[in-house]
This record gives structure tokens, C-alpha cells and sequence, in this order.
């Protein structure tokens, strides 16, 4: 029996998920790409900086600008400014990040506490009501271990009108640390008849498959397992509509993907900012290769894009390093 194919959504990391990366992402086979995320505060008060997260192109799409903050009237008020001067296809709600300025402010998992339910599901509602576009939702399994409620939350958001819930293994006060817990995101699944994602630790084909046979989720959200590894979605795309099981990219493959991420950040904040950003994320490219430790060194100090691109050429005619 052929299987059906999994939705592929690239999950928002912040400081990463721009404009320029979703573009690049989109290019290996993404049903679905993420923006970071979105402050309702700073839509309100026209950030000029925030306003620039919103920008989307057409080769993107579809693509889901993901909101957050602490109250219903905040994030109403946010989504009337992001309906007036974005153009989108989903809006996405975020009630997962764990980050201690974020909940301060009563937003992103904050939302998972067992006190809000009626507040979250209320909220939840009246988004849904004044959104154009179909809303989904990104959570975590809750605040911690003992106050795991992932069931609930799925069902509240079912109730509340949202279309598609991402769950991400992990509760708030794991941060990133640990494992996810694919049992709980397997319950979330049984819990609901909306679309459920999977989300956490997900960094190759073997361990897609294996979560979503062992889920039963319709899709999964990557974020971090495809930094620096965007084809492990095409891996996913190829294996679900044909059976074939493309192999690892090889270094050159990884340097020309690295190019191009590259000159989409180059397009899209200029030489100096692009040089800044690319910094970090070159390493991720040379993961899983051996006789790397100098380059990934060297990138991290580059200060113009001539400097980038002959470290890309001394690579390519590195005849010492292989794939561990």
C-alpha cells in the first residue's frame, strides 16, 4: 500500500528564518515555510524592523506568518496590522517558545499553563473569527512534566476553529534540552481530527519515518535537523512519492546549497549584514564531514563576501576531506 506524503513545513528558528531563507528552503520541496516570529506589540506600534519580518515573496509560497503575545486584545490588535500590510497564506499562533523573555510577557508557552485554558481557548476563538486566513498553531506538551496537558490543548484548539497544530516534543521548562517525547505527540494525534505535525529531533530520513509510522502525524516541522542539512527535506519529498532513498549530499552539493543561501542573504541585506548572518551558519554546512575544523574557524571570521566564496573554492579542491 503506497503511503501518502507526510506534509514537510521548515519550522521557524529565530534569527534565522528570513525572507532569504525561506526562499532557499522552499527550493528543496517545503509544503509549508514559517516565518520567525512576530511580535503583536511591534506591529502595533509600526516597528519598522518587525514590519521588514513580514515581507514575503512569491517563490515562497505558501508561506504562514507566525504571531505571538501574552493577551486576546494585544494579539487582535497585532493581527489587525498584520492583515493591513502583509501578504500570507496561514496565520500561525505561537504558544511553544520557552524563552524567559518571551513568558515573562505571558506569551509564546505561557499560554500552556492549566490556568489559562478558558483564556486560550477564548483567545484561540476570537483569532480564528477575525483572521482571513486559516490559523494554525505551533505548542509544546506543556509547562513541565508534571503539568503535561497536550491532549487538552490540542482538543482546545480544535474547539477554537484552528486548522493545524504543531507539536513539538519537549515541554517549556526543557527548553531545548533533552529528547522530545513522541509518545505525547503520538496522544495529541489520537486527541483531535485536525492536522497534527510532528516537531523535535528530527534530523534525517530514518528518524522522519520513524516518527511519523510510530505517530501516525500528518506531516513534520523542521527546524534545526535541516540548518546547514535543507536537503534531508528532498530526502523526505522523494522517499514518500517514490520509495527511493536519495543518498547523503555530497560536499560539493553542501557548498553550492551554502553559495546560495548565501547570495539570497546578499540580495536581501547586502553584502555587510549578509557577511554578519553567513558567519554562523556555515558551519552547519560542514557537519558530518572530517578535516573541517580549520574552515568552519576560518568562516566565522570572514569580513566581506570574497573572502567567503574563496574558502567555498579551497573546500572544493580539499582532497582530505570525506563524510564520517
Amino acid at each position: 500500500m503506497e503511503k501518502k506524503s507526510p506534509l514537510i513545513i521548515a519550522a521557524p528558528l529565530a534569527g534565522y528564518t528570513n525572507l532569504a531563507y525561506r526562499r532557499f528552503l522552499k527550493k528543496f520541496g517545503c509544503d509549508l515555510v514559517v516565518s520567525e516570529m512576530i511580535s503583536d506589540f511591534a506591529l502595533i506600534y509600526h516597528n519598522q524592523e518587525t514590519k521588514k519580518m513580514t515581507e514575503t515573496s512569491q517563490d515562497e509560497r505558501p508561506v504562514a506568518l507566525q504571531l505571538f503575545g501574552g493577551s486576546k486584545e494585544s494579539l487582535l490588535g497585532g493581527l489587525q496590522e498584520l492583515q493591513e500590510i502583509a501578504d500570507y497564506d496561514y496565520l500561525d499562533i505561537n504558544l511553544g517558545c520557552p524563552v524567559h523573555k518571551v513568558i515573562k510577557n505571558n506569551a509564546g508557552s505561557a499560554w500552556l499553563d492549566n490556568s489559562r485554558k478558558d483564556e486560550l481557548l477564548d483567545m484561540m476563538t476570537e483569532l480564528v473569527k477575525a483572521s482571513k486566513h486559516p490559523v494554525t498553531a505551533k505548542i509544546r506538551l506543556g509547562i513541565s512534566k508534571d503539568t503535561i496537558n497536550v491532549e487538552q490543548t490540542c482538543k482546545i484548539l480544535e474547539k477554537a476553529g484552528v486548522e493545524m497544530i504543531t507539536v513539538h516534543g519537549r515541554t517549556r521548562t526543557q527548553m531545548y534540552e533533552g529528547t522530545s517525547d513522541y509518545d505525547y505527540i503520538k496522544k495529541a494525534k489520537e486527541s483531535v481530527k485536525i492536522k497534527v505535525i510532528a516537531n523535535g529531533d528530527i534530523n534525517t530520513l530514518d528518524k522522519a519515518i520513524e516518527v511519523l509510522n510510530y505517530t501516525g502525524c500528518d506531516g513534520v516541522a523542521l527546524g534545526r535537523g535541516i540548518l546547514g542539512n535543507p536537503f534531508l527535506i528532498t530526502q523526505i519529498k522523494k522517499y514518500y512519492e517514490t520509495g527511493e532513498r536519495l543518498p547523503l549530499p555530497t560536499i560539493e552539493m553542501q557548498i553550492e546549497y551554502l553559495k546560495e543561501h548565501f547570495n539570497l542573504l546578499m540580495e536581501l541585506k547586502g553584502e555587510f549584514h549578509a557577511v554578519q548572518e553567513i558567519r554562523g551558519i556555515s558551519t552547519h554546512y560542514l557537519k558530518g564531514f572530517s578535516n573541517v575544523r580549520d574552515y568552519k574557524v576560518r568562516f566565522s571570521t570572514i569580513k566581506e563576501a570574497k573572502e567567503f566564496f574563496k574558502l567555498c573554492s579551497l573546500i572544493l579542491k580539499d582532497e582530505i576531506i570525506q563524510r564520517v
